[in-house]
C-alpha cells in the first residue's frame, strides 16, 4: 500500500481545523429522469470519459468521529480503529491494496473501483441514463458505509463504533497523487461541522455512556433483539377504522439490567453521537419487511432529524420504493424532533421523493418547538401528529382543553390528517373527541400493542381496517 500519509500537512490522527473548505456533494440525484446529475457525482465518473483510461472511480471514506475517540479513550484505541477501518476495507472491497486503496490518514481513505468495489461508470452512457448509473453508484456507497460501521470496534477492553462519511472523488490512481491532491482530498473529505457544537463539563462522561448505549443497540440489532411496539392510529369511537400502524424500535436493556431500552431513551444518545443513520436505516429495512408479510397492513416508521436528506444511505430503500409502488403507498415516514431539522431544503427534498414514490410524511410532536411550523411549511407532511403535553395540559384547564381545539383547527389547514397522541385513559378519549380529534393515538387506544418480536404480524388478527380498505 502506497505509503500517502508521510505526504500531507497533517500528522497522522491530527484533525481539521475549524475553517473547512467547500466540499463535494454529500447526496445524489435518485429522482426523475428529468433531474441534472449532482454536481460532485458527475465529475467523479467524468474522468474516465475524458481522460486517460487508468483513471478510475474513487470514493473517500471519513471517520469524522476519530478526534473524539481519541480524546475520550486515548490515541491507541484511535489509532487501533483506523487500523480495524482499514482492515474492513481490505477484507471486503479491496483486490490489490497498493493499487485498489490509499491511506491518506488515520481518519481519510481512498477507495478505487475494483472488483470488489463495483460502481457504475458513465462511460459510453447517454445523459438519459445517468440517473440510473448514479442509483447503483450510490448503492455502492451504501454497501461501504453499511458494512464498515455494521459492528463496533473493540481494542483493549473498549467498544465503540465509528461515525463515517463517504461520497465519490474526483483524483488520481495511488501512485500519481501529489501532495496538493492530498491536501484536497482531506479537505474535500470532512464534513461540515455542526452549528451547535458544544463542550460542556463533563462531556466526555456523557459520551462514553452514549456510545455505550449505541454499542449495546449495535450489538442488539446485530442479534436480531429488536422488539417492536405497535400503536395504531384510530377514530374516536371506532378501533376498527385505522389509518396505520407505528412501529416503535426496542431492544433489551444491557447485561444484568431489567426492561427494555426505548426509543426515548436511547434516540438522543445516537443523535448527539450523529449515530442515528444506520439505526434508521435497520428499522426502514424491518418495516419493508412488516410490509410484504402482511399486504393489507399500513405500517408507519420513526426517522430521526438527522436521517431527513436523500443520500447514498437511502440507495436501496428508494429501489424497493421504485419496483414496489404498492408497498410504498403503504408506509408512512413519520419524522421526529422535527424542530430539531439541520437543513430544510434537504428536508423539502426528502420528503418531496419519498411522496413521489406513494410514501405519506408525518411530522410528530408538533406543538412541542417553535420551529415545528417552519418543519411543516418545508415538508408539507399528510399527517401531523400533536405533541402529547397538549392533551396533557387539556386534562387539567379550561384553558388547555381550548388550546387543543384551536391547535386541531390549526393543523386541519396544515395537513389532511391531524393525530391527537398521548392517548392514556378512558378520560382522554373523552377530551380529544369533545376537542375535534380526527385520529387518535396511545397506550389507551385498543389495539395498541406494548411489544411484538420483528417479523411477528402488524398488530395480529386486530389490524382491522384502514383507511384504503
Amino acid at each position: 500500500m502506497a505509503a500517502i500519509s508521510a505526504l500531507t500537512a497533517w500528522p497522522s490522527g491530527a484533525h481539521r481545523p475549524a475553517a473547512r473548505a467547500p466540499r463535494a456533494s454529500t447526496g445524489v440525484c435518485l429522482h426523475d429522469s428529468r433531474a441534472e446529475p449532482a454536481a460532485g457525482v458527475a465529475q467523479a465518473f467524468a474522468a474516465p470519459v475524458g481522460r486517460a483510461a487508468a483513471r478510475r472511480a474513487c470514493a473517500f471514506v471519513f471517520v469524522a468521529n476519530l478526534p473524539l475517540l481519541a480524546e475520550v479513550y486515548g490515541q491507541d484505541f484511535a489509532s487501533a480503529a483506523s487500523l480495524e477501518i482499514q482492515r474492513r476495507l481490505c477484507a471486503n472491497f479491496v483486490v490489490s491494496p497498493s493499487s485498489d486503496m490509499a491511506r491518506l490518514r488515520d481518519d481519510c481513505f481512498l477507495l478505487w473501483h475494483n472488483e470488489a468495489f463495483e460502481c457504475g461508470i458513465f462511460e459510453g452512457r447517454a445523459p438519459g441514463e445517468f440517473p440510473r448509473t448514479m442509483r447503483r453508484a450510490s448503492r455502492s456507497i451504501e454497501a461501504l458505509l453499511a458494512v464498515l460501521g455494521a459492528e463496533p470496534v473493540r481494542a483493549g477492553g473498549i467498544a465503540a463504533l465509528v461515525q463515517l462519511h463517504a461520497d465519490w472523488i474526483d483524483v488520481c490512481p495511488p501512485g500519481q497523487l501529489g501532495s496538493s491532491e492530498i491536501e484536497l482530498a482531506l479537505w474535500t473529505a470532512q464534513p461540515f461541522p455542526e452549528a451547535h457544537e458544544t463542550r460542556a463539563d463533563g462531556w466526555r462522561q456523557l459520551y462514553r455512556a452514549d456510545m455505550d448505549v449505541a454499542v449495546r443497540l449495535s450489538e442488539a440489532t446485530r442479534a436480531e433483539e429488536l422488539s417492536f411496539s405497535w400503536r395504531p392510529v384510530v377514530q374516536p369511537g371506532s378501533a376498527a377504522t385505522v389509518l396505520y400502524r407505528e412501529g416503535r424500535a426496542r431492544v433489551a436493556s444491557g447485561q444484568g439490567e431489567a426492561g427494555l431500552l426505548e426509543p426515548d431513551a436511547f434516540m438522543p444518545c445516537l443523535q448527539r453521537l450523529g449515530l442515528t443513520r444506520a439505526f434508521d436505516r435497520t428499522v426502514m429495512r424491518h418495516a419493508v419487511a412488516a410490509l410484504r408479510m402482511q399486504p393489507s397492513a399500513h405500517v408507519g416508521v420513526s426517522m430521526s432529524a438527522q436521517g431527513v436528506r436523500v443520500d447514498h444511505w437511502w440507495a436501496s430503500l428508494l429501489a424497493v420504493l421504485d419496483k414496489e409502488p404498492a408497498l410504498a403507498s403503504r408506509l408512512v415516514i413519520e419524522i421526529v424532533d422535527s424542530a430539531a431539522l439541520p437543513d430544510f431544503e434537504a428536508a423539502r427534498d426528502f420528503c418531496v421523493q419519498l411522496q413521489l414514490r406513494g410514501c405519506r410524511i408525518a411530522i410528530r410532536g408538533f406543538g412541542s418547538g417553535a420551529d415545528n411550523l417552519a418543519a411543516v411549511r418545508a415538508c408539507r407532511p399528510d399527517i401531523v401528529k400533536l405533541d402529547a403535553a397538549l392533551l396533557r395540559r387539556a386534562r387539567g384547564s379550561a384553558f388547555g382543553r381550548e388550546s387543543l381545539r384551536d391547535m386541531l383547527s390549526l393543523c386541519a389547514h396544515l395537513a389532511p390528517h391531524v393525530v391527537v397522541d398521548g392517548i392514556e385513559r378512558d378520560d382522554d378519549l373523552h377530551i380529544a373527541s369533545q376537542a375535534g380529534a380526527q385520529w387518535m393515538q396511545g397506550f389507551g387506544v385498543r389495539g395498541a400493542e406494548r411489544h411484538a418480536r420483528v417479523g411477528s404480524p402488524v398488530g395480529g388478527n386486530a389490524c382491522g381496517r384502514t383507511e384504503a380498505d
